[in-house]
C-alpha cells in the first residue's frame, strides 16, 4: 500500500534506525550528533560529510524509517505531464522532483522525506495527492540537471520545409507547440547522455511509450498521455522532412542534433500500426574519437591473425553477425590503423555512420540508382588500395567486392551470419563459384557485443558445483570458479552493466580450409576443421571474459545462444 502523509511522522528516530541496520556505531552517532549542533544539519547529511554512510545507505535508512520507498530519478526519465506541474525554481529550491503519477497521486521524489511543507505546497499546487519517494541528494540533482538542462536544438528539417498539406495542419501547428517541442528536446537530449544507440515511440492504447536501447538492451524511458501522441509523433517527423499528413505508409527521414559542440546524425523510420504510428531513431555519432584494434576486446592470438589479414595487399576479409553486433565499429577500427598517407582508402557505405578524415567515403542513395554495386564498379576503376563495403547483400555486390579483391586490392566488408564458419555457405547460397571465394577470402571474424559489468557495483561470488545454475555448469563444468554478477546502482542506471566488449571468432582461411571450400564442405565441416586447430567460438571467448570479471554467465549466454 502506498504511503500516506497520516503515517509519515509515526516513526524510529533516524539515529535508532542506523544503528538497528548496522550502518553506523555509538561513536560515528556521536559524532554527526555534534556536527549537527554545530552547523545546524540534519543528522543524515552530517552522516555523509563526516564519511559515516554513504548517500545510497542514508536514502535506505530513511525510506525505512518512514515507510516510503527509495526511488532513483535518474533511473528512468521523469514524467514531462508530472514535472512540468512545477517550476523548475521550485523544484531546485526544494530538492524535490515528481517523476510520475500512480492513481490520482504525484509520485515524489526528495532528499527529505521529513519535508511536510513542501509536501503540503506541492499538494496545493498541483490539486493532487502527494506519495513521497527518497532519493540521494547526487541522483535529486543529477535528475534536476537531465530534466532542466536539454536546451540544445535539433539542427533538421524546418517546418516549413515539410509537406504542407491541408490534412496535416493541424498537426503541423500542434507540433510546434513549445511544450511539445521541449518534451523531444528533453528525450534526446536524456537519451544522448545515457550513450543510447536508439529511442523507440511505440504507440499503444494508454500512450505514447518512449523506450531507449542502452547497450543493446531496450530501457523504459517514459510514457507520454495519449493528448501528447500525435503532437510528438508530427514534431519529430517534421525534423526528419517527412510528410507528416502520410500516416499510412512506412517513411524515412533524417535530422541532425548538435549537443555540446558535437553532431549527432539522426536516422528517422516511421511504420504505421494498430494505435499509431512507431517512429524509430537510430542515434549515429558523427565525430566518434577514435577506436583502436586494441580497444575492441579481442585475445592476443585473435587480434594478431586478424591485423595479419588486413596488412594483406589484396584479398577478403569479412566481419560477420547481427544487426547490432558492432560490425561496423570493427571495420573503422581496421581502417584507422590502415589509413596512412601513401595508401587510399574508398568506403561504400549505408549509411555513413562515422566520417574518417583522409578516407573517400560514398553514402549509398539506392533512390536515385547509386548501388553498392554499381558504386564498386566505379570504385574498381579509381585506383583504390583498400576498399571498405558497408554490407554485401547480394550476388552482384559480392561478385564484384570479390573480383576486386582478387585484382590487387584489400576489400573488407560485412555479411549477415551466426558464426565465422557460415560464412562460406552463405556466400555460396548468393551463387558465388567456390573456386572465386577459395582464392580471395583470407579471414573472417565473427562477432558479438556483451555488456560489460559495472565496476561500482559488480558482485564477487563463488561458485562450486553444488550452488551452480545450470548455465554455470554448461560454461564452466565442475570446476569451482570465482565469477562476477551484476548488481545495479546509479551509475549505471540500475542495470547492473555499463559499456560492452566484443566476443570474437577468428577464423584465418588456411590451405585445408581453401580445399573444403573448393569441394563446397557444409558449415560443420569447416566448423569442425577450424575447431581442430586454436580458433576460439564465439562461446569460448565469452567464458573467458567471464572469468576474467569483464561480463557475467548470463550476459555471454544471451548473445551467443
Amino acid at each position: 500500500m502506498s504511503p500516506s502523509l497520516n503515517n509519515i511522522g509515526a516513526s524510529r528516530r533516524l539515529g535508532d534506525v542506523l544503528l538497528a541496520r548496522g550502518l553506523v556505531g555509538h561513536d560515528d552517532l556521536r559524532k554527526g550528533l555534534e556536527y549537527q549542533r554545530e552547523t545546524g544539519a540534519r543528522l543524515g547529511e552530517a552522516l555523509v560529510v563526516l564519511g559515516c554512510l554513504t548517500e545510497e545507505q542514508l536514502a535506505e535508512a530513511l525510506a525505512s524509517q518512514r515507510g516510503l520507498d527509495v526511488l532513483d530519478p535518474t533511473a528512468t526519465y521523469p514524467n514531462p505531464a508530472a514535472v512540468n506541474l512545477l517550476t523548475e525554481k521550485f523544484v531546485r529550491a526544494r530538492h524535490a522532483i515528481p517523476v510520475d503519477f500512480r492513481d490520482d497521486a504525484i509520485v515524489l521524489a526528495m532528499v527529505n522525506p521529513l519535508d511536510v511543507v513542501t509536501i503540503d505546497d506541492v499538494r496545493i499546487i498541483t490539486g493532487k495527492n502527494v506519495i513521497p519517494a527518497v532519493a540521494t541528494a547526487t541522483g535529486m540533482a543529477d535528475a534536476i540537471d537531465l530534466f532542466f538542462n536539454g536546451k540544445n536544438e535539433l539542427n533538421g528539417a524546418t517546418v516549413e520545409q515539410s509537406a504542407d498539406t491541408t490534412n496535416g495542419e493541424p498537426d503541423k501547428e500542434e507540433a510546434q507547440d513549445f511544450s511539445v517541442v521541449k518534451v523531444v528536446d528533453d528525450i534526446l537530449d536524456t537519451a544522448l547522455k545515457r550513450h543510447a544507440s536508439d529511442i523507440h515511440f511505440e504507440p499503444q492504447a494508454d500512450g505514447l511509450v518512449v523506450r531507449i536501447r542502452l547497450d543493446g538492451v531496450l530501457h523504459h524511458l517514459t510514457t507520454l498521455p495519449p493528448s501528447r501522441r500525435a503532437g510528438v509523433i508530427s514534431r519529430i517527423k517534421i525534423l526528419g522532412d517527412m510528410d507528416i499528413a502520410e500516416k499510412r505508409l512506412p517513411q524515412d527521414g533524417r535530422a541532425t542534433y548538435v549537443r555540446d559542440g558535437e553532431e549527432v546524425d539522426i536516422r528517422i523510420a516511421s511504420l504505421p500500426t494498430v494505435y499509431g504510428e512507431n517512429i524509430t531513431l537510430r542515434l549515429l555519432e558523427v565525430s566518434m574519437s577514435s577506436i583502436s584494434l586494441q580497444d575492441l576486446g579481442m585475445g592476443t592470438n585473435e587480434l594478431k591473425t586478424f591485423r595479419s589479414a588486413i596488412r594483406r595487399p589484396h584479398g577478403q576479409v569479412l566481419i560477420t553477425g547481427p544487426t547490432g553486433s558492432g560490425k561496423s565499429t570493427s571495420l573503422y577500427a581496421a581502417l584507422e590503423e590502415l589509413n596512412q598517407p601513401g595508401v587510399k582508402i574508398y568506403t561504400v557505405e549505408d549509411p555513413v555512420e562515422r566520417k574518417m578524415p583522409g578516407i573517400l567515403q560514398t553514402q549509398i542513395r539506392s533512390n536515385i540508382g547509386l548501388t553498392f554495386a554499381s558504386t564498386l564498379r566505379s570504385l574498381v576503376r579509381s585506383d583504390p588500395d583498400i576498399i571498405m563495403v558497408g554490407e554485401i547483400r547480394d550476388y552482384e555486390t559480392a561478385l564484384i567486392a570479390t573480383e576486386a579483391s582478387l585484382t590487387g586490392h584489400l576489400v573488407l566488408s560485412t555479411l549477415h551470419t551466426n558464426d565465422a564458419p557460415a560464412t562460406v555457405s552463405r556466400l555460396l547460397e548468393m551463387g558465388l563459384p567456390p573456386y572465386l571465394i577459395a582464392s580471395s577470402l583470407e579471414c573472417v571474424v565473427a562477432q558479438r557485443l556483451a555488456r560489460k559489468l559495472c565496476r561500482h557495483c559488480a558482485k564477487q561470488v563463488h561458485l562450486t558445483p553444488s550452488t551452480m545454475t545450470t548455465a554455470d555448469r554448461e560454461f564452466f563444468g565442475k570446476k569451482v570458479v570465482d565469477v562476477f554478477e551484476p548488481v545495479g546502482c546509479r551509475r549505471c542506471f540500475n542495470t547492473g552493466y555499463s559499456g560492452r566488449i566484443g566476443l570474437f571468432e577468428v577464423l584465418p582461411i588456411t590451405k585445408e580450409l581453401r580445399r573444403l571450400i573448393l569441394d563446397q564442405a557444409s558449415a560443420d565441416d569447416i566448423r569442425q576443421a577450424a575447431a581442430t586447430g586454436w580458433m576460439r567460438t564465439l562461446r569460448q571467448d565469452g567464458v573467458k571474459k567471464v572469468l576474467a570479471g569483464i561480463t557475467s554467465v548470463e550476459e555471454v549466454q544471451r548473445v551467443t545462444t
